[in-house]
């Protein structure tokens, strides 16, 4: 193993955690060949100083705290900081987030109107928001009553 490899990772997780992709993807840039990166890694994972469960539950808590819900946070843990589909419902079964009650949360600090009688456009650009942040119609639709009312 190159100690060269070993020390450019070990300076990576002194700083914060990341999933093995995203070493992966830094070392390769810096032109680490594939043995040196995964006895690097292996060597890391063994001493659990690199954890991809860790990282999902770090990443999940935080993403959480600045109102994003489940559904963004799968989306960007697999596709952006690719994390496996097993890590993430293993995360996401042990974590305690009440994710309807961040919902309201998010849609209170963003619309505080939202429990008025509202028009169509508005109706429509909060169900966009709150998609686009990742949670699902059901967990905020009973907070805006009678949801998306086309007749009204």
């Amino acid at each position: 193993m190159s100690s060269l490899a070993l020390n450019y990772l070990i300076n990576l997780l002194a700083r914060r955690d990341y999933s093995e992709y995203e070493v992966r993807c830094k070392m390769q840039e810096k032109a680490f060949s594939e043995e040196d990166i995964d006895q690097a890694l292996t060597h890391c994972q063994q001493r659990n100083w690199q954890s991809d469960q860790r990282f999902a539950e770090n990443y999940l808590n935080y993403r959480a705290n600045r109102g994003f819900g489940v559904n963004r946070i799968k989306q960007e843990l697999r596709q952006l900081k690719g994390v496996s589909s097993e890590v993430i419902q293993v995360v996401l079964e042990q974590s305690e987030i009440d994710w309807s009650a961040m919902a309201l949360d998010v849609l209170s600090r963003k619309f505080p109107h939202y429990q008025d009688k509202l028009d169509i456009k508005t109706k429509q650009k909060i169900w966009r928001y709150m998609l686009s942040h990742g949670f699902y119609a059901e967990e905020f639709v009973d907070y805006l009553g009678s949801g998306m009312d086309f007749n009204e």
